[in-house]
């Protein structure tokens, strides 16, 4: 009788933990992705400064010829590793898979874990976005690339041999135009 009464009380509060457990909420936004087999997270934060309010994942239009996608990393103010998908056309792209080809449709990491690490995606790599919600309240899909390592030649950036594997991409980010 002892142990049905000590099992009437333990095993609510069991259920009740694992409840909690299995519904964690997932963010309303967010950015995350394998490079070369490592995961990486990255959290909107939101803030402001004296001059501008900033968020660190956003999309909108960038001036009257592109779309831009972008995400970045607090931790590491030095090494953010910002990525920027940048799409033709001053809208949210208008197909639900994208292909990324480095002229009409790109993407660059920009200071991706050391401050002279930066990647682009210049043919014959390619990739692809897709999208599953894609309105002017929030895009959401999955993303995966190729991309050069860069490095500055005289005056320019020109691709290395070194290439880094985005997979397994993930966002929800609720833009902003």
């Amino acid at each position: 009788m002892k142990k049905i009464a000590f099992l009437s009380l333990v095993l609510p509060a069991i259920a009740a933990c694992n409840k909690d457990k299995n519904n964690s909420k997932t963010p309303e936004e967010y950015f995350s992705f394998y490079a070369d087999g490592v995961y990486y997270d990255y959290p909107q934060e939101e803030g402001s400064s004296i001059f501008v309010d900033w968020k660190t994942l956003g999309a909108g239009t960038s001036g009257s010829t592109s779309y831009v996608i972008k995400a970045y990393s607090r931790r590491d103010p030095v090494a953010y590793g910002e990525f920027l998908f940048t799409f033709s056309g001053n809208h949210i792209p208008t197909q639900d898979t994208v292909l990324i080809n480095g002229t009409s449709n790109k993407v660059s990491i920009i200071k991706f874990n050391t401050p002279d690490n930066n990647y682009e995606l210049k043919q014959p790599l390619s990739g692809r976005i897709i999208f599953s919600e894609r309105t002017s309240g929030k895009l959401t899909g999955t993303f995966e690339f190729d991309a050069y390592k860069m490095r500055v030649e005289g005056n320019n950036w020109v691709p290395t041999d070194t290439i880094i594997h985005i997979t397994n991409g993930k966002f929800s980010i609720i833009p902003s135009s």
